[in-house]
Parts: structure tokens; C-alpha cells; sequence
């Protein structure tokens, strides 16, 4: 038996609508502020006009790491309630995103860019950083890219 995988977007507007069936005020307001971030973001320059789990996942992303940088700051004024608040939201959006990858898939993949490209010279951490950055968008943070890169060049 197979699940058919349901689009993100979709997701999201059932998840609201079972959000707000439930009254649950933390998961109705954050997914509706994701949902016009979303909309939002489709009417930006260089937008496709279209919404698809590319786009979603950017957008998940970006509300992801500014309620990481909320928290950095509630915390530093002393205000742990409103933390709490923004852990609770960016555990819902989290949903969202693919699981993370682990280091040593992130080493594997590139590795796979670096047999690719044969780099050589200086401009060879560059070459592998576009690559793979290409390859693993979505999967792994740039800097966790980075510091496999360095690694396996350096070896």
C-alpha cells in the first residue's frame, strides 16, 4: 500500500482548517502566517506566480530562522515566555521541512561532488561549495556543507 504524497501547500490549508476546528490558537496563527507568507512570497520579483513545495519549503525555512533569532532574543532581555512561544511555533513549521541530514550523508554527497568535479587550485572550494549547495538546497544547512567540504578537500 502506498500513501500518495500530498503537496505542502495543501498540507498547510488542511492543517488550518483542522487547527481552527480544534481552536487550537497556537497552530491557527502560526499556520496562517505561514500561508500568507506564502501567498507574499509568490508576488515577489522573480516569482513564479505558482506555489509549489520549493516555495514552501523556502518560505518554512526563512520563518524557521526567524523564530531561532527571536528566541536569541527574548532570552537575552529575560523574557522566557515569549521564547517558550516561538519554540512552540518553530516546532509546527518544523513539520514542514524534510528531515534533517546527517553529517556523514552530508559528507557522502560531497564527496559525490567533489568525484564529480575533480577540483584542483584554489578556486576548488568554491567549485564544490556551488555544486553542492545546488545538490543538497533544502536538505542541509550551508554551513554544515561547508565544514564537509573543507574536511574532505583538506584530506
Amino acid at each position: 500500500m502506498t500513501i500518495a504524497a500530498v503537496a505542502l501547500y495543501d498540507r498547510l490549508q488542511s492543517e488550518l482548517v483542522d487547527a481552527r476546528r480544534r481552536r487550537d490558537e497556537l497552530a491557527l496563527n502560526t499556520l496562517s502566517l505561514l500561508k500568507s507568507e506564502v501567498v507574499r512570497a509568490t508576488k515577489e520579483a522573480g516569482a513564479s506566480g505558482s506555489i509549489d513545495d520549493g516555495l514552501v519549503g523556502r518560505t518554512v525555512r526563512k520563518e524557521v530562522k526567524r523564530r531561532q533569532d527571536a528566541i536569541d532574543a527574548y532570552r537575552k532581555g529575560g523574557r522566557e515566555e515569549a521564547a517558550k512561544r516561538e519554540e512552540a511555533e518553530m516546532a509546527i513549521l518544523r513539520t514542514y521541512l524534510p528531515a534533517a541530514m546527517t553529517a556523514e550523508q552530508v559528507e557522502a554527497e560531497v564527496w559525490a561532488v567533489i568525484d564529480e568535479l575533480k577540483p584542483d587550485g584554489p578556486n576548488a572550494f568554491g567549485a564544490v561549495m556551488k555544486a553542492a549547495t545546488a545538490r543538497l538546497a533544502g536538505r542541509a544547512e550551508g554551513a554544515q556543507v561547508a565544514a564537509a567540504a573543507r574536511k574532505l578537500l583538506a584530506s
